[in-house]
C-alpha cells in the first residue's frame, strides 16, 4: 500500500490518494480539483472511491467534482448527514465565496464496512470534532482526520463538536499498535506511539 499526500485549499487540508493492491481510492478531497486531477491524470491513477472522515468544508469542497469527473461514489458516516448537507453546519457559510450543500453521497453502512474490510480498510467512529468523524486503519497507516495531529488535536468549538466525545476517542486511540504511522488531517505526519508519548492531550498533561 502507498500513500501520496496533497496539502490543498486556504486551511491546508491533507488529501491522501491511498494505492491499495485492489483499489485506488481518495481521502478527504477538500479543495483545488483541479490539482486533484492533475496529479491523478500525471501519474495515471483512476480512482474507485472517496472516503471522508468528516464533513467540515475544508474536507469536503473538491469532493462534486472529482466525484463527477470519475464517476465514483463518496464514502462518509451516517452521523455526517446533517453536516455535509448544510452550509452552516459543515461551516462553508462562514466565507462569502462558499455555500456548501452535497446532493450526492453514501452513508457508510454494515455492508460498506465488510466491503472495505476486504480491500484492508478498516473504519472507526470516533466522535469529538463532529459526531461522525472516523478514523481509517489501512495496513500500517491511521487517517486520524480532525481527531488527532502532530503535537494537537482537533477543534471541539465548532458545530457537532464534543469535548467529552474526543477524550473518549482520544483514549480509544491507545487500544492501537503504537507503530502505526499517523497521517492527519492537517499538518506533518507522525506515529501513534509518538503522540501518545508526548502529545499532551494524549498522556494527560494537560
Amino acid at each position: 500500500m502507498k500513500v501520496e499526500k496533497l496539502t490543498l485549499g486556504f486551511f491546508q487540508v491533507n488529501c491522501y490518494i491511498v494505492l491499495a493492491d485492489d483499489s485506488n481510492f481518495i481521502i478527504d478531497p477538500g479543495a483545488e480539483a483541479t490539482r486533484i486531477r492533475l496529479y491523478l491524470e500525471k501519474n495515471g491513477i483512476k480512482p474507485d472511491f472517496i472516503l471522508n472522515t468528516h464533513g467540515h468544508y475544508d474536507h469536503i469542497g473538491a469532493v462534486p467534482v472529482i466525484a463527477d469527473l470519475y464517476g465514483i461514489n463518496f464514502f462518509i458516516h451516517p452521523y455526517e448527514e446533517a453536516i455535509i448537507t448544510d452550509p452552516l453546519k459543515n461551516c462553508s457559510s462562514f466565507f462569502g465565496e462558499y455555500n456548501l450543500s452535497l446532493k450526492t453521497y453514501n452513508l457508510i453502512d454494515d455492508n460498506d464496512i465488510k466491503r472495505f474490510k476486504k480491500i484492508g480498510l478498516e473504519i472507526f467512529n470516533t466522535p469529538g470534532h463532529t459526531p461522525g468523524s472516523i478514523i481509517i486503519k489501512a495496513g500500517n497507516f491511521l487517517f486520524t482526520g480532525d481527531l488527532l495531529f502532530r503535537g494537537s488535536i482537533g477543534r471541539t468549538d465548532l458545530p457537532g463538536g464534543s469535548a467529552s466525545d474526543i477524550r473518549k476517542s482520544l483514549e480509544f486511540l491507545k487500544e492501537f499498535d503504537r507503530e502505526l504511522v499517523v497521517y492527519p488531517g492537517h499538518g506533518p505526519e507522525s506515529s501513534l506511539g509518538y503522540e501518545i508519548e508526548t502529545n499532551c492531550y494524549l498522556n494527560g498533561n494537560f
